[in-house]
């Protein structure tokens, strides 16, 4: 359960968390390379930690209590990390404060479902773009915008609509 940096080069391999009594998974390197989140059953259950990697200090950013989550995504400003939970919770997560908000709920996704959710953040750090199954078993686009604070179905779930991503300038979602 320990993390490593693995240099894409030269150089040292770098053990990260030395928790040898916990399970840490799941990392994520913030955009500004200045932290390092990951999941770790430290505590006593499935929490968020992240990393400073100028120091080496770790911090618990929250108090779940119990369950996990899976792939961590943090937001291009590196300020939020937004992950789907065990109860199927799209969840974003302020990293100063620690406090988590719920932008939406699915209730179809297998276990390999959530192992795999997958979602973008637009690069103004103002909308998140995911696919969630509808009534019909296909997958529809949603975004969640920040300034509204509204969830938005983009397509009609007719056809499986899937792994949204914004465009570079965010002006564009492109999908399969």
């Amino acid at each position: 359960g320990e993390l490593f940096s693995v240099p894409a080069e030269n150089g040292p391999v770098l053990n990260l968390t030395n928790s040898s009594g916990a399970f840490d998974q799941n990392p994520a390197w913030s955009p500004n390379g200045k932290w390092i989140a990951y999941w770790s059953d430290q505590s006593g259950e499935y929490e968020i930690w992240v990393q400073d990697q100028k120091d080496g200090i770790s911090k618990k950013l929250t108090n779940f209590g119990k369950g996990m989550g899976w792939q961590l995504h943090w937001s291009p400003d590196s300020k939020k990390i937004a992950f789907i939970n065990y109860l199927q919770e799209i969840k974003v997560l302020t990293v100063a404060t620690g406090e988590s908000i719920t932008i939406d709920k699915t209730s179809l996704l297998p276990y390999n479902g959530l192992r795999g959710f997958r979602l973008s953040w637009s690069s103004d750090n103002n909308w998140i773009a995911y696919s969630k199954q509808v009534e019909n078993l296909n997958s529809a686009i949603y975004v969640y915008g920040f300034a509204d604070k509204k969830l938005h179905q983009l397509t009609s779930g007719y056809y499986n609509d899937a792994d949204p991503v914004f465009d570079p300038g965010g002006k564009y979602i492109f999908f399969q």
